[in-house]
């Protein structure tokens, strides 16, 4: 009897373990464009030259009209970009557009402009007699 029960046992653990191995085609979660495409590009970022405006869209800065600059280029004051960095007309070094610093200093600046609220002043004690 002993003997059945440890065949038994054999016979379910190898058909656990050889179950657990192979995996049928259907099985297997099929990459739906959609997705791929989706990890294959990252969000591009757009930033002001000027101003600490910063957009996931091309186009012009609200605030100040001028053209905003893919993040990680370069720049001239007189308008010149480059995606190298170089040296600009006047002999200056280009500047580098970083739109997550232009959002750190943007932040920074909202936070400074809020007024801290104040907590609400005790009651005054009540005499006991």
């Amino acid at each position: 009897m002993k003997n059945l029960i440890l065949v038994i046992a054999a016979i379910c653990f190898a058909a656990i373990v050889s179950a657990q191995s192979s995996t049928t085609p259907a099985a297997k979660p099929a990459a739906t464009p959609a997705t791929a495409s989706a990890k294959a590009t990252p969000a591009s970022w757009y930033g002001c030259p000027k101003c600490d405006f910063t957009s996931q869209k091309e186009g012009k800065c609200p605030h100040c009209q001028a053209a905003l600059l893919k993040d990680h280029t370069y720049f001239c004051t007189d308008g010149t970009t480059s995606d190298k960095a170089g040296k600009c007309k006047d002999g200056k070094d280009m500047a580098m557009v970083d739109c997550k610093a232009k959002m750190m200093s943007a932040r920074a600046k909202q936070k400074a402009a809020t007024p801290a609220t104040a907590p609400a002043p005790a009651p005054a004690p009540t005499p006991t007699k």
